[in-house]
């Protein structure tokens, strides 16, 4: 991660999920307000509520995306981490008076002594850094794991999913606490900034897990993620600058620099506040509309309610494929009554 684009990949990832989580709340809240016998509900991983069909919408896409691009994430750390080097000339001189000081003087050990000496060796060297983000990646995927057990069924304690999360999160957040020595005072305040967020994703997750229906612990848990993905895009930008120019490079001794850094830092939670209003908006007065039917039903009770009952539904031909599932469901049960009320009309005639 100790690159530009080792900061832009993970940053990616919280920006796109937190922005994915953002969506579909923002459609859970918008369904609780206009029907009340389905309050809101959070969940840690968000259907996919554009896929075609009802079964691909409740499986866990989520969770194997995350598995997948974490690994992949993992795999690029680890291949990038070491690196082969041979040993220096001051090495070599090391090596060559080491060895004069353990010989005896005579011929044949001087001899050996520059035949050592002139012998390269290979060197391999691990980044530690890079194992920090190993480390956190790993967290990340086994979380995606629970949450794959935990759709399939499998017999695990309650809100496991939840609890996942907060260790996952907690993992990063105790890796980039102890990520801070030896640097420069601005680079070990824009990571400390950095541990900020991931304590707030930690609470967040938290008591959204103590209570599932509170629709503004599931928003503070999206809001830190991604002040956690803007804030990658931040320091990146700012410790590895993409161009030569001198104004783009930032003095990273310089204490007049984290004030800049704190007010950078408050503008990105503001800005990510307005987005996510901005975004409960357009979910509520543009795809509130009846073209976006889809939207209706994206849980996984409501779903398998769904199909039950297109099971049972027998559609005329009279019916156009404009009617929607509610109109369709209605007609069902006018018919179901009229046939009740004709067997009882026949009952009393017998």
């Amino acid at each position: 991660m100790g690159s530009l684009g080792g900061h832009l990949l993970p940053g990616s990832f919280f920006i796109i999920f937190a922005i994915w989580w953002g969506f579909v709340t923002a459609v859970r809240f918008v369904q609780s307000r206009s029907n009340r016998k389905r309050p809101f509900k959070s969940s840690v991983t968000m259907p996919c509520i554009f896929l075609p069909c009802a079964t691909l919408r409740t499986a866990p896409v989520e969770s194997y995306l995350k598995a997948i691009l974490a690994l992949i994430a993992l795999v690029i750390e680890i291949l990038t981490s070491y690196s082969i080097s041979y040993l220096t000339i001051d090495e070599l001189n090391r090596l060559n008076n080491m060895a004069n000081m353990e010989s005896s003087g005579g011929e044949h050990g001087h001899k050996r002594a520059v035949e050592t000496a002139q012998k390269l060796y290979k060197h391999y060297s691990f980044a530690l850094g890079n194992f920090q983000h190993v480390t956190m990646y790993s967290a990340f995927i086994i979380g995606a794991i629970v949450e794959i057990l935990v759709h399939h069924k499998f017999d695990l304690p309650k809100r496991i999913e939840y609890a996942m999360g907060v260790l996952a999160f907690s993992v990063e957040a105790f890796l980039f606490a102890f990520h801070l020595h030896g640097k420069e005072v601005v680079d070990v305040y824009v990571h400390l900034f950095l541990v900020y967020a991931i304590f707030g994703c930690i609470i967040c997750a938290g008591l959204e897990c103590y209570n599932p229906h509170n629709v503004l612990f599931v928003y503070g848990r999206i809001l830190f993620t991604l002040l956690q993905g803007t804030w990658f895009f931040q320091v990146g930008f700012m410790l590895y600058p993409p161009t030569d120019n001198p104004a783009y490079h930032w003095n990273l001794k310089d204490h007049g620099n984290i004030m800049i850094v704190t007010i950078c830092y408050c503008w990105h939670v503001m800005l990510i506040v307005i987005g996510l209003i901005g975004q409960l908006w357009f979910v509520k007065k543009v795809m509130g509309g009846a073209r976006y039917s889809i939207l209706k039903c994206i849980d996984d009770d409501c779903l398998r309610t769904e199909r039950n009952e297109m099971k049972f539904l027998t559609l005329d031909s009279s019916d156009s494929e404009d009617n929607s599932f509610e109109e369709t469901v209605q007609k069902h049960q006018k018919t179901k009554s009229s046939d009740s009320k004709f067997a009882i009309t026949d009952d009393n005639n017998v």
